[in-house]
């Protein structure tokens, strides 16, 4: 149990001193917002208490809900359950019929707005904001008749809630992602949905902000959520974010204040000082600063202040219950971030916390990764307060930098690969082995001139893609051992059909040309989330076989392979290097 710190009257008024603005904000558009970071549970109260009660009260509110962002209607069903489970009216809740599959027909329909135009209040349930936001914009870019109305309720004095996708809709602009959090790290922003990293796609507008969400949860796609905020913030030169933990609120008033409710924080990511550098070696990101709010916690985005819960108290220097910390070895780990600003630093006599995030590749055990150094920075400040057996705690200006480290934790250039020198692709080569897309042997050596095996570019495929299984096209593969170390990685490469293979895979068989175009259109359609569309004339192209003409031709006419002459060659053996080559060029960490 943390330790509850004594009030002391002095401290509590100097800190106060600081933090209270001297006049209120500007006024803005009238109306709310109420942004949850998702996992709303109908324990927590206090935010479904203040939804009511800014949506009019019990006995007046008028509740529209969209149940855009999610496969059906069952989260949007449970919502109305507990909302009418806390006295208000069923009649008085509406399930908007907008959903992902309708919206194009439904969007603009007056009939199916007319709850919309009605309420007082609006929730967008959880789920994947870019089905929201298509069903809030026109083809040309212009706001639906439901996107007008929703607006309509927030201008004539009402709320704007929701939950995970749902808090993310209100931003001007919203991130949305595919694959883990390393990946924004490793690939940097990407051009669109469903590419590996994080894409920042046009949100609502209703919020001059960024919102992201599921900040302290374990999920394929969401531990180690600040990382990747760090990474898009910068990249897109964005100033500041605001990332909301599970079952926590960020309500932001008219005048554009912010209060916390519910049992986790907001964190406050600043990057106005901050830099990105992007390349051979992943991001490199310093200067990010932080603030973590809990409970009560109020913010003025306009003049940066924070102002504590009245409850809580300034953790003095030296009073503080820990003493030292010790590296954390996972920041994709549950809450790992939220610990290192807290039990590392606010309640802790440490300057700095460091901690690991870290990917390995199952061909050899190659891992590699970042490191974050958190420290606490020339404004720094912490408060607490003993909140029902757990102290609640308020931050202010913690410094995060990230850097590139290999497996010694040393920077990635002093293991470069002892033969990268008899190369060309040196840049190449230097990318993909750091990021464990292609690794080297026990001696360090790339072998850029060797032939490349079906069991390597098996490994680099996935590593590329992190595809899934399909399950209905799972083969056999009699010829890779059950204990396999890329048995699992060669499954499910070809149920996707990105190399050939069923009963029998021939692991330590050269790939050819033409098998490497087949693969390496997948890799790009797959990895860019478009179709090729550029062809060339190949001379060869009869000798070629079936299905290897069409992809030949396509990845020459995009530029991604190379036909001397006009002719593909496609028996011939393909050299590591120039898969090191394309691996890079396809996912653009080397032109």
């Amino acid at each position: 149990m943390m330790k509850q710190h004594t009030i002391k009257m002095g401290g509590l008024l100097a800190a106060l001193a600081l933090a209270w603005p001297l006049a209120p904000a500007p006024a803005q558009a009238e109306g709310h917002l109420l942004a949850v970071g998702g996992m709303l549970r109908v324990s927590n109260q206090p935010v479904y208490q203040k939804f009511i009660e800014l949506a009019g009260g019990v006995s007046n509110a008028r509740i529209a809900i969209m149940p855009t962002a999610s496969g059906s209607q069952s989260s949007s069903k449970r919502f109305r359950g507990e909302l009418i489970a806390l006295g208000v009216p069923e009649a008085n809740i509406s399930i908007v019929n907008i959903d992902r599959k309708n919206y194009q027909d439904t969007m603009n329909d007056p009939a199916t707005v007319k709850p919309l135009t009605e309420a007082s209040a609006v929730w967008f349930v959880g789920g994947d904001q870019a089905r929201i936001a298509r069903a809030l914009y026109n083809a040309d870019g212009t706001p639906s008749l439901a996107f007008q109305a929703i607006r309509a309720v927030k201008e004539r004095g009402g709320v704007i809630g929701g939950s995970s996708a749902g808090a993310s809709i209100q931003g001007v602009w919203m991130p949305t992602a595919y694959g883990v959090v390393m990946d924004t790290l490793d690939f940097g922003v990407a051009a669109r949905g469903n590419m590996r990293g994080t894409a920042v796609l046009k949100g609502s507008g209703l919020f001059d902000g960024v919102i992201d969400q599921h900040l302290d949860k374990l999920e394929e796609t969401t531990s180690g959520r600040a990382l990747r905020m760090a990474s898009y913030l910068t990249s897109r030169n964005m100033k500041r974010g605001y990332g909301l933990d599970t079952n926590t609120a960020m309500w932001i008033k008219p005048d554009g204040t912010i209060e916390v409710l519910g049992e986790g924080y907001v964190t406050v990511m600043d990057t106005s000082s901050a830099s990105n550098s992007f390349g051979i070696y992943g991001s490199e990101i310093r200067n990010v600063r932080l603030a973590m709010l809990g409970s009560g916690d109020r913010y003025d985005p306009v003049r940066d202040v924070i102002v504590p819960d009245p409850g809580k108290v300034a953790i003095k220097a030296g009073d503080e219950y820990l003493n030292g910390n010790a590296l954390i070895p996972d920041l994709s780990a549950v809450n790992s971030v939220g610990r290192a600003v807290i039990y590392g630093l606010a309640d802790n006599k440490a300057r700095q916390q460091q901690g690991l995030l870290t990917r390995y590749n199952p061909a050899n055990g190659y891992h590699y990764g970042y490191r974050v150094n958190f420290s606490k920075g020339e404004s720094f400040a912490a408060w607490s307060r003993f909140v029902d057996s757990l102290t609640n705690y308020t931050v202010r200006d913690v410094r995060m930098d990230i850097e590139p480290v290999d497996a010694m934790l040393g920077h990635p250039s002093r293991t470069l690969p002892v033969d990268i020198g008899r190369s060309k692709q040196q840049q190449a080569i230097a990318a993909v082995v750091f990021r464990g897309l292609m690794t080297t042997d026990a001696q360090r050596r790339f072998e850029p001139q060797r032939a490349i095996t079906r069991a390597e570019l098996a490994n680099a495929l996935q590593m590329t893609l992190n595809g899934e299984l399909k399950a209905a096209e799972k083969p056999l593969l009699s010829d890779v051992a059950g204990d396999h170390p890329l048995r699992e990685q060669i499954e499910i490469v070809v149920s996707n059909g990105w190399l050939t293979g069923y009963d029998r895979f021939w692991p330590q068989q050269a790939v050819t040309r033409e098998e490497f175009a087949l693969a390496v259109k997948q890799l790009a359609e797959v990895f860019l989330q478009r179709p090729l569309a550029q062809r060339a004339t190949l001379l060869d192209a009869g000798l070629l076989g079936k299905g290897y003409d069409e992809a030949a031709a396509l990845v020459v006419g995009e530029g991604l392979l190379a036909a001397a002459g006009g002719r593909f060659n496609g028996k011939a053996p393909v050299m590591r290097e120039e898969v090191a080559r394309v691996l890079a060029r396809v996912t653009g960490i080397v032109s």
